[in-house]
């Protein structure tokens, strides 16, 4: 079993939001709720870049920066 000690981290909302934006382009529109533009405010406000309607890949590619920075932090 995986226990999130800390879900509102910057690194773990990344990797939430990533899969969702890869799913977003694959056609799937899991919750009423977050709109496509809302996930991608919510990229931004992580990474710092604002994207406009349609930069799924390049919202997925900074965010993949972040995770992967996130991953190697305990790697040594």
């Amino acid at each position: 079993m995986t226990m999130i000690l800390n879900p509102a981290r910057d690194e773990i909302q990344a990797a939430f939001i990533k899969a969702h934006l890869k799913m977003v382009q694959a056609g799937f529109m899991l919750s009423r709720n977050v709109t496509k533009t809302g996930l991608l405010q919510k990229a931004g406000a992580i990474t710092g870049v604002k994207y406009k309607r349609g930069q799924y890949e390049t919202a997925i590619a900074d965010l993949q920066v972040i995770v992967d920075a996130a991953c190697g932090e305990g790697v040594e």
